[in-house]
């Protein structure tokens, strides 16, 4: 997989513990909001939240149009979000949840494609995955989607046309696609379909052979995939590593740690949490080592997990850093899922890097300050990313 579609993983991103109590509370709450008697007056005191509870009263009896009960709860959800002023701290409605959901877990049932409804409101294949269903079957990237099992996708969203093809009562789906004008009937069984956070490459000069990763996100099988292509690229006789982290906004915790373990001495500090209760070190573990000179890649949208990773990798590996100033995301978030299928995330810690520094809100200085040209915003390559090409140099 190439960088250029590496980096279309990126998106929302956090760091990930064990899920508190107050999402059973919310829970809770949002069961007790049909609570009501005759009169339209409370049947029971509900305390502090009771002005709440007066409010959606009065807004359903009163106001001058019809109000959807999961437009108010998901108002009154994300009011109570926004009320902690932390911009980590918010609330993912069903849609945004099942997406969330699916790039951290590195897999989903379906047919491999990904969709995208255009401007004259045609639906359209945007990506195919490797390997997959669709990828098998024929589809291409820009087919026009037509009909799922029979249903005409006029006036859906992308959101109804993925759900149609994945939450399909047949494990076949029978897609009706329109290329170069030309209707084409496919029948597609699903599978389990790998999403590919990893990617990986070669640059040789003279007598070195640098190796090239490029993570998109930090979910439940980028480590397996990474530690695939890190062996591959030794077995090929890498004696030297790039490792890009550029617009990956995070994930997992677990994950980064795992993968800092295949470099740094057991028995280092790789990062600090800083609780109410003080600061905890976390140590590498693992017996695992790497001598050979690495180079980190990241920019703006480098964030949470990846500061970790490269803030780790700087001051315990040694590793130089290029490219530009990462985001500042300091703080950990945990996620708690609701009954009605959606989740709150939200801030619970600050993490410091090995030698205890904070870079929330200011992010991570690169060695080597290096901007994109405009040649390769237009159309990125190997070639005119200076980015990787000053990576590159430095480990000639």
């Amino acid at each position: 997989m190439k960088l250029e579609n590496v980096r279309k993983y990126i998106k929302q991103a956090i760091i990930i513990f064990s899920s508190l109590i107050l999402g059973s509370l919310i829970t809770i709450f949002i069961k007790d909001t049909n609570c009501k008697n005759n009169n339209n007056t409370l049947s029971y005191s509900y305390g502090k939240f009771e002005p709440l509870y007066e409010t959606y009263y009065e807004i359903k009896n009163k106001f001058y149009n019809k109000v959807d009960d999961d437009t108010l709860i998901d108002g009154a959800i994300n009011g109570m979000m926004e009320s902690l002023g932390d911009e980590h701290s918010v609330y993912f409605d069903k849609e945004s949840k099942e997406q969330f959901d699916l790039e951290l877990s590195g897999s989903y049932y379906g047919i491999g494609a990904e969709i995208t409804k255009n401007i004259d409101g045609s639906i359209s294949i945007s990506r195919i995955f490797d390997e997959s269903p669709a990828f098998k079957a024929g589809l291409k990237t820009g087919d026009l989607i037509i009909k799922v099992d029979g249903e005409s996708t006029k006036d859906k969203t992308a959101s109804d046309v993925a759900n149609a093809i994945k939450n399909g009562k047949s494990k076949i789906v029978n897609i009706v696609i329109s290329r170069n004008n030309e209707e084409k009937t496919y029948k597609i069984t699903k599978e389990n379909v790998t999403l590919y956070s990893v990617s990986s490459d070669t640059f040789k000069y003279d007598k070195k052979n640098i190796g090239y990763i490029a993570v998109s996100i930090f979910g439940d099988k980028t480590y397996k995939q990474f530690l695939n292509s890190l062996n591959k690229l030794e077995n090929d006789g890498i004696n030297s590593l790039i490792i890009d982290l550029r617009n990956n906004s995070g994930g997992y915790l677990t994950t980064v740690t795992d993968m800092l373990d295949i470099f740094i001495d057991k028995g280092n500090v790789i990062y600090k949490i800083q609780t109410q209760n003080g600061i905890i070190d976390y140590k590498a573990t693992s017996n695992s080592k790497r001598d050979y000179d690495i180079v980190i890649l990241v920019n703006e949208n480098s964030a949470s997990a990846s500061e970790i990773m490269t803030a780790a990798m700087k001051e315990v590996y040694g590793a130089k850093i290029v490219g530009k100033n990462t985001y500042g995301k300091g703080t950990v978030q945990t996620t708690t899922d609701l009954s009605n299928g959606t989740m709150i995330k939200y801030t619970i810690e600050k993490w410091l890097t090995s030698n205890g520094n904070s870079i929330d809100k200011e992010g991570i200085k690169p060695d080597y300050d290096v901007d994109l040209s405009e040649n390769y915003n237009l159309s990125p390559s190997y070639d005119n990313d200076d980015q990787l090409q000053k990576a590159i140099q430095l480990l000639k």
